[in-house]
């Protein structure tokens, strides 16, 4: 058995992974996991590589510029810029065999392959430190801006910052990638990546802070989101997505 630290709502605990699957499974996982990357649509042109980003010291946080497929809108492609700390495959499969563990006390790929499947479809493994995030969810072709901080969506406080459907002016992207707490309105977005964690997920699983509900989105959720994924970065064990695991895995 190989012993790992989960850190998860405050409490320590000692999660065990069988010796059996490491050695005959694991790579298998490691490999699916590099599949979900490979989706990381915004890992284009890599910029620069920093570990001094205010708010995240001494993580290897990676500037990426990058272009939208063309728009159904415009017929032209999208420029963005975005700063990312994606996993790595290995990294990936680590977190998503001990959540699986965690949760169900399984590693069978039932329950690894609802999980890679579920960060796949949500980011592709992807981070958004600080930027812009296009997304064609709604409507195919259709390429929306979103603004993100510490993995979470956030709005400009500043209207005339934004436009509705991009695309953004260099000083614009400029901006966003510097963005600020006090440059956001008060309500942030509901999920948190890599896998979409709501409130209600961390709240449920003895998260102590005020992170407020649907229907309040509190900003503090960005500072709650940023210390979780600083944990999982440096451990076997991604708090967020033991948390989302509780709640939806089946």
């Amino acid at each position: 058995m190989l012993t790992v630290c989960c850190w998860c709502s405050g409490l320590a605990q000692d999660v065990q992974l069988p010796e059996a699957y490491l050695k005959d499974s694991f790579p298998v996982l490691v490999h699916k996991a590099a599949g979900v990357l490979s989706s990381a649509y915004m890992v284009q042109e890599l910029i620069t590589v920093t570990d001094t980003l205010p708010g995240w010291e001494g993580f290897p946080v990676h500037l990426y510029a990058y272009k939208t497929g063309v728009d159904g809108r415009t017929g032209r492609r999208k420029k963005a810029l975005v700063y990312l700390l994606n996993p790595g495959a290995e990294k990936l499969a680590v977190w998503v065999a001990t959540a699986c563990w965690i949760t169900k006390k399984s590693v069978a790929s039932v329950y690894t392959d609802q999980l890679l499947n579920w960060v796949r479809a949500q980011s592709g493994g992807q981070f958004p430190v600080k930027g812009i995030v296009y997304e064609d969810q709604y409507v195919k072709g259709y390429q929306e801006p979103y603004l993100f901080k510490d993995g979470v969506t956030v709005y400009a406080k500043d209207s005339a910052k934004w436009a509705e459907h991009g695309p953004f002016s260099d000083e614009q992207l400029q901006f966003f990638i510097r963005v600020k707490n006090k440059d956001l309105k008060s309500e942030t977005g509901q999920y948190a990546r890599i896998c979409s964690t709501s409130r209600e997920d961390y709240l449920a699983a003895g998260g102590k802070q005020d992170v407020g509900s649907k229907a309040n989105r509190r900003l503090i959720w960005l500072t709650v989101v940023r210390d979780l994924y600083k944990k999982a970065w440096n451990s076997d064990v991604n708090p967020l997505m033991v948390m989302w695991a509780k709640q939806h895995l089946k």
